[in-house]
């Protein structure tokens, strides 16, 4: 078989295309620099998310809530075999990563008076418990201070303890997080410094 001579010309064009085929930083970069934080949305194709997770879909939102100065860890997340009747957990871990709150329940609850759609259509449930998962922790639910000036406590079934509502009001940089389970099930939490764990202070409609 006859060779073929290498010549420096044609090394020096195969070194060429060698180096055009690179990629720069900026074009393998894509969105991972943009730092956004989405809501992981199992229910839809695998292949279009990156992070696997045992959640059917989830939201996380840092925020001050056991101390002002620092940012704690609200998560909320739905496993099982599909949304409607999966199950629910949320979760409050503090900066420290000592847990404040976790609760359980079914995934039905999200539902109240403002769902206008079909219960018989999987459309419509799947889109009303991703919008509650997606709104769960917006800005409007937290209030400084916890417990207002005027408010007076009633020795009621909706109220905690005195000592620990006093506590609560009493402190003026006390961070609420409210939320809503069914029609009439409206939670209100604080951190107890007492206690050093999220208490539900009122508990009504």
């Amino acid at each position: 078989m006859k060779k073929i001579p290498i010549t420096g010309a044609l090394l020096l064009t195969l070194a060429i295309s060698a180096c055009g085929s690179k990629s720069t930083p900026e074009e393998t970069s894509g969105e991972a620099s943009s730092g956004k934080t989405e809501t992981v949305d199992q229910t839809k194709d695998p292949e279009q998310n990156s992070v696997k997770s045992e959640f059917l879909i989830e939201n996380k939102k840092l925020h001050a809530f056991s101390n002002p100065e620092k940012k704690d860890a609200f998560f909320i997340a739905i496993k099982g075999k599909n949304l409607l009747d999966g199950k629910v957990i949320f979760t409050i871990t503090s900066a420290e990563g000592k847990q404040l709150l976790k609760e359980e329940f079914d995934a039905n609850y999200l539902f109240g008076y403002d769902f206008t759609g079909d219960f018989k259509s999987k459309k419509d449930t799947d889109a009303f418990i991703k919008k509650r998962i997606e709104s769960f922790f917006e800005e409007k639910h937290f209030s400084v201070p916890a417990i207002e000036e005027d408010v007076v406590f009633e020795d009621q079934e909706y109220y905690i303890d005195k000592e620990t509502w006093e506590e609560i009001k009493s402190n003026k940089q006390a961070i609420s997080f409210h939320y809503r389970l069914g029609s009439e099930d409206g939670r209100h939490i604080a951190f107890s410094v007492k206690k050093q764990k999220a208490v539900m202070y009122y508990n009504c409609c």
